[in-house]
């Protein structure tokens, strides 16, 4: 009997030491190894809520300290759910035994008496199903927690992971949603009232069975007064004056902005600070509306807008339409087919290399790029050419000829992957597309657009927008500052765009401000990009399903939106500063870009690169009469319409004066000195004129004069535009 005692004593040791191994060795849940990361909250740049996301777990859920709940609640909470938690190790004895005794007559589990860290347990393992098992379970880890953590964390942790009915885990959310204020200001009948919820949060629902919540919170009183946490006093007051639960729900603003942030990600949880400022994010809805609502066109449904802080790429306002709740696309995400919007960007690239200036002349004809796109036949909206334009003239007026020109001077593969450089994610390939993507053949987004004018702001330096403060993106140098200052003051240039949109249009700025607008093929599309110093706005207008707007430039539809928000920037914000110092500035003429001459009709002050000013000047351009003289690619255009110029084409290259194979005889009466003939040619204004070699100097007023000698003479006229050669015969 002894061996037999021994073996038993020695087996339930043995049992003893691995229930203990297994006790020890029991790991917490994953759940309470992590902290509480809640539902997203999106703030403003300036800490105001945006919005409040919801999670699979929760409609709301914010996590705070327990000093943050305020002075009732948690005191409350502890009497109701277990009221000598600070007392026991985590498993209230007393209690379970109750609970034992109550489930043995029930033959099932229907009390468990659970302490609140057994009840914090329950929910990080998410157990719904009562077994004895799972209290057993609970029981052994509430006690190794309670050996790790506070009370005072526990209760934190159990009251953060509480429902409190309609998907609101935590006093925080709760307080918002019933009482419209932070936990840590609620009242005692409030936080009486919140305590009794986790018990039945379905049964108990405030906003479906408001008479069951207020039997509750009554109950709840009488409870608080038997444990002597408030006094009968207090009981008479609460019971006289309990505390109404109301409905209210989270804020759901810039909503188009919030499901951008979502999207790109998607798993981010707690409180996060964004980019956008409210009070601007609604003058831009309400200004978006306004603006649709003058507009009254059944053509023109929808809008988008996008204002950027050019200093951090921030996106302080996001509105993909006019109204969330009938459209939730989002128009500035959307790819939409660009217009001339990226017209800057290869002539940006040409200065920058080298290859243009602002004042080199490009064929505004409708032949001008046969030679380089046979199978492209580009137009101008308008219908008409200017023939020959500045390039300052041609993307001041958004003349698509000589863009294509630039783009076959720069290279169009070059211009695409540089494009994509500047944060253009277009669907398509170039070969999608070909030379067309630069008139509008591309799609892109309206943020994008955005971004990349943003750049310009900065001076050449490429960066995505960013809808988070703390978002990290890379900035890329693409262009010079210098080439980028001359693109800018360009789109800051209100005479520049005048034979395009006139003097009064809504892109005229007293402060330079710039601008670009940009219409799709079949006016499905209207674009209007600009910026300021500080900030740069981008405006889409259309239909989102794809229907044209009736012969509506982006003038029209787009451009009064886009100036009505820099007007209300300006208020308190500065114009584009001036170019910078280290360009050189000189005089050209207008016509040519050439230095003036005699002939030039007009003269301006243009910007350029250092070392690609012109050094020569516009003399050989005119004839003697003045009249502007193009070469023969501008032969089609001068004898048009559009030749508003008077322009004349340069005449084949030939001796007018003499005639060839002239005879002449000296008159031996006259002076030698008076015996001379004046020689003319069709070669230009820097024409040269050689008899036999020798050099024939001009006289004061240009004219060439060659005093008669007697013999066989070859006379030689060279220049710009060719040279030509005869001989005369003196006797």
């Amino acid at each position: 009997m002894r061996r037999v005692g021994r073996i038993a004593l020695f087996g339930i040791a043995i049992a003893a030491a691995a229930a203990g191994l297994l006790i020890w060795w029991l790991p917490l849940p994953n759940e309470l190894q992590r902290p509480v990361a809640g539902t997203l909250t999106l703030l403003d740049d300036h800490g105001r809520e945006i919005a409040e996301v919801a999670s699979p777990e929760a409609r709301v859920q914010i996590p705070i300290q327990l000093s943050e709940m305020g002075e009732w609640l948690p005191r409350v909470t502890v009497a109701l759910e277990d009221h000598r938690f600070y007392e026991h190790t985590g498993i209230d004895w007393r209690s379970t035994a109750a609970a034992c005794v109550r489930n043995f007559q029930s033959g099932r589990v229907v009390s468990g008496g659970s302490t609140i860290t057994q009840q914090l347990v329950k929910l990080a393992c998410n157990r719904r199903r009562r077994s004895w098992l799972g209290k057993l379970y609970e029981a052994i880890l509430a006690w190794k927690l309670e050996l790790k953590w506070s009370k005072d964390h526990i209760l934190g942790e159990y009251l953060n992971r509480c429902s409190f009915g309609n998907r609101r885990l935590g006093p925080e959310a709760a307080a918002r949603a019933y009482f419209g204020k932070p936990a840590r200001n609620l009242t005692l009948p409030e936080a009486v009232f919140l305590a009794g919820l986790p018990q039945a949060p379905t049964r108990l629902n405030p906003w479906r069975y408001p008479d069951l919540a207020q039997r509750k919170f009554a109950r709840s009183v009488d409870r608080l007064a038997q444990l002597g946490v408030i006094t009968q006093a207090q009981r008479t007051l609460l019971s006289q004056s309990p505390a109404i639960a109301r409905r209210f729900d989270p804020p759901r603003l810039a909503q188009h902005f919030v499901d951008a942030v979502r999207f790109l990600h998607p798993n981010m949880r707690g409180k996060v600070r964004t980019a956008l400022d409210l009070d601007l994010q609604a003058k831009a809805e309400r200004m978006l509306r306004t603006h649709l609502d003058a507009l009254n066109r059944s053509d023109i449904s929808e809008a988008a807008l996008i204002i950027l802080d050019n200093a951090t790429g921030a996106v302080r306002a996001m509105v993909g339409s006019s109204n969330y709740e009938t459209s939730q696309i989002n128009g500035s995400l959307r790819p939409r087919s660009c217009g001339s919007t990226l017209k800057p960007f290869v002539y940006l690239a040409a200065i920058d290399r080298r290859m243009l200036t602002a004042a080199s002349l490009l064929p505004d004809t409708p032949d001008a790029i046969r030679s380089e796109y046979s199978d492209y036949d580009p137009q101008n909206f308008s219908h008409h050419y200017l023939g020959p334009v500045r390039v300052r003239e041609a993307l001041g007026c958004s003349l698509n000829v000589p863009a294509i020109v630039a783009l076959s001077r720069v290279g169009a593969r070059s211009s695409f992957y540089e494009l994509r450089k500047w944060g253009f994610n277009f669907p398509e390939n170039l070969d999608d597309y070909g030379a067309g993507f630069i008139l509008g053949n591309a799609r892109i987004r309206l943020i994008d657009l955005a971004a990349a004018y943003a750049g310009l702001a900065r001076g050449g330096l490429a960066m995505p927008a960013k809808l988070l403060a703390s978002e990290f993106q890379p900035i890329t140098r693409i262009v010079s500052t210098e080439a980028t200052d001359i693109i800018a003051d360009i789109l800051c240039d209100n005479e520049a765009r005048r034979k395009s949109f006139g003097v009064n249009s809504p892109l005229a700025f007293e402060e330079r401000v710039a601008a670009k607008t940009g219409t799709s093929s079949g006016f499905r599309d209207a674009w209007t990009v600009g910026f300021d110093k500080e900030h740069t706005v981008a405006v889409w207008a259309g239909n989102f399903d794809g229907r044209p707007m009736r012969d509506t430039l982006a003038i029209r539809s787009a451009t009064p939106l886009w100036a009505a928000v820099i007007h209300e920037l300006l208020r308190n914000e500065h114009p584009v500063d001036p170019p910078s110092a280290s360009l050189a500035r000189c005089e050209i003429c207008v016509a040519t870009g050439l230095l003036p001459s005699r002939f030039s009709i007009g003269k301006m002050s243009e910007l350029f690169l250092r070392g690609t000013e012109p050094t020569e000047d516009s003399a050989s351009w005119f004839s003697v009469e003045g009249k502007l003289l193009l070469p023969s690619q501008y032969a089609a255009w001068c004898s048009g319409r559009d030749n508003t110029l008077a322009a004349e084409i340069v005449p084949e290259p030939r001796i007018m004066n003499p005639l060839p194979n002239s005879r002449y005889e000296i008159d031996s009466e006259l002076p030698r000195t008076q015996q001379m003939i004046e020689l003319t040619a069709t070669i230009g204004n820097d024409v040269r004129w050689y008899v036999n070699g020798v050099p024939v100097l001009p006289q004061r007023d240009g004219r060439f004069f060659w005093q008669l000698a007697p013999g066989e003479w070859e006379l030689q006229a060279t220049g710009r535009n060719g040279a030509a050669q005869e001989k005369i015969t003196v006797e």
